[in-house]
């Protein structure tokens, strides 16, 4: 073989390990193929994800919860979140509750007291909504929109739907202000 063949034949098994690396380095990952598929929502509104209907109808922040006769400080602030879920046709129950920040960090619900509404703890027949509020800790810095989410998974949201319904806040710090303990109610069916 001459040595113009052999250049040809490297060049071309080089143009096409560098086509292929460009072909699989401008495809989205298995993680972002296979992501949950967001079903957004305005406040206020109902929204329909694959298992239930949730409506969010008031928010607040909180610097302590009064759970009990127990009070719950924290090191950031509590969004206390009431919410009207409803299964859509089978029974259900929300594994997942979390909020995500305008960074994109992501609290999960809190787990320093039961909240059967959002924990797999509720379960959810369909047709009949159930209200009740959780409560959830982000950082006193955390600024900008807050978005809520929703799942009925609790660990592998791949190839399902979750609700995100961005919360009316504006300012977390001003509950720090007035540090007044604020209930959180337990869950019912709604009228």
């Amino acid at each position: 073989m001459s040595l113009l063949r052999r250049l040809g034949a490297a060049a071309f098994v080089i143009a096409v390990l560098a086509a292929g690396h460009a072909v699989t380095s401008a495809l989205p990952d298995r993680n972002e193929q296979l992501r949950p598929f967001p079903v957004t929502g305005e406040f206020g509104t109902d929204v329909s994800a694959r298992e239930f209907t949730v409506r969010v109808g008031a928010v607040r922040c909180a610097a302590e919860l009064k759970i009990g006769s127990a009070v719950l400080t924290t090191q950031g602030v509590w969004i206390v979140v009431k919410l009207r879920l409803t299964a859509r046709r089978e029974v259900t129950s929300i594994q997942y509750a979390a909020i995500r920040d305008a960074a994109g960090r992501v609290y999960e619900v809190t787990d320093r007291f039961e909240q059967t509404l959002v924990a797999g703890g509720r379960r959810l027949q369909p047709g009949i909504a159930v209200e009740g509020e959780i409560a959830l800790e982000v950082p006193a810095t955390s600024t900008g929109t807050l978005t809520l989410l929703l799942a009925s998974t609790f660990v592998d949201h791949r190839m399902d739907s979750m609700a995100e319904i961005p919360l009316p806040i504006g300012d977390v710090r001003a509950a720090l202000d007035t540090p007044a303990s604020t209930e959180v109610l337990a869950p019912r069916v709604a009228k």
